[in-house]
């Protein structure tokens, strides 16, 4: 069941989940303002998620021949996982703030029509979509919080001279199109550079991507350093990228990059363990933490200090390693892949 796996990636997802829950978990039980180094640290899961989904995409176009129909449906079901989670967890009307759900199941399939494009054209029209991002946020405008309504059709939060639910999607929602969608396109060009000479999980560390990612980390530390934008704080969610400016995607697409190498670089390292049971899980990890801390955590421990807030972090992170080996150990022969992926 493993050998067709690609270690990296896996351990690749186990980071992003990890680093996932603390900006997740501080939302709902750390009292604010939270450290400037802990909105940092979890600024670049959602990158690299939807990165590696990109990426996949064009892993399992080129090695298992799978079409359209096959990205349509896997697309349609993690958008229906979204679905539930706005309605099961955070009970308000589904499709209007862009989960990073919605934008990973509609990108799945613009993907795959991606990676029939000319190589030249591909990096183009990524490098499009991340350079029209700071230009539609100036002329549609960015909202302070988007458009949130619940089950009875109350908004959770009332925003003066809101934008709509179209301008969500495309560049103020949680996770709109741009520059999101780039990342998923993004990872599709590095995983032709990653996988095209061979079909193998052998070690594909390249020094070409290392220094390359080196350079956009230096770059883009710089220009963000330098124009870090609003950094908002939507409803204590307090990831640097609301609104993701040029500085902070550089940013991002160079770390995402460096990790990628270094992974490579040492996959038999113990400490991937638990990271990629994380990973192989992925979505069934991060439907999960949402509901354990919405249901049990932010009720019982609202507003806690940092010291608390860490050692909260820490057993809910052990929990979920708990929850991964434990789902591997009792299914090992029925295993629904679109829950584990």
């Amino acid at each position: 069941m493993t050998r067709n796996r690609d270690v990296s990636i896996d351990v690749l997802r186990g980071i992003a989940v990890f680093t996932m829950i603390a900006p997740n978990l501080a939302a709902q039980v750390l009292a604010e303002p939270q450290p400037i180094w802990l909105r940092l640290y979890g600024s670049f899961a959602a990158p690299l998620f939807i990165l590696i989904s990109g990426m996949m995409v064009y892993r399992t176009t080129q090695n298992q021949g799978y079409r359209m129909k096959h990205f349509l449906f896997r697309g349609g079901f993690i958008v229906l996982v979204g679905v539930l989670i706005d309605v099961l967890i955070w009970k308000i009307i589904p499709f209007m703030t862009v989960d990073v759900l919605y934008l990973i199941g509609v990108s799945l399939p613009i993907a795959f029509l991606f990676c029939r494009m000319n190589r030249w054209a591909r990096w183009i029209v990524v490098v499009l979509i991340f350079g029209a991002t700071p230009v539609l946020q100036s002329i549609l405008g960015y909202t302070s919080y988007p458009t949130e309504l619940t089950l009875l059709g109350q908004p959770t939060i009332v925003v003066l001279d809101q934008t709509g639910i179209l301008n969500h999607w495309i560049v103020d929602g949680w996770f709109p199109l741009f520059p999101w969608l780039g990342f998923s396109l993004l990872g599709v060009n590095l995983a032709e550079l990653r996988w095209a000479q061979t079909t193998s999980n052998e070690n594909k560390a390249d020094n070409n991507t290392l220094v390359l990612g080196a350079l956009l980390l230096a770059l883009g530390s710089a220009a963000w350093l330098i124009y870090p934008g609003s950094l908002l704080v939507r409803a204590g969610y307090s990831e640097l990228f609301y609104p993701p400016t040029p500085g902070y995607i550089i940013t991002a697409c160079g770390v995402a990059m460096i990790l990628l190498n270094l992974v490579d670089r040492s996959q038999s390292a113990v400490v991937y363990r638990p990271l990629s049971v994380y990973g192989k899980s992925s979505l069934f990890m991060y439907t999960i933490h949402l509901a354990l801390i919405e249901y049990v955590f932010a009720p019982l421990l609202p507003g806690e200090e940092l010291q608390t807030f860490i050692l909260v972090y820490t057993g809910l992170a052990l929990l979920m390693a708990m929850i991964g080996f434990g789902l591997r150990a009792f299914t090992p022969r029925f295993r629904p892949r679109r829950l584990y992926s």
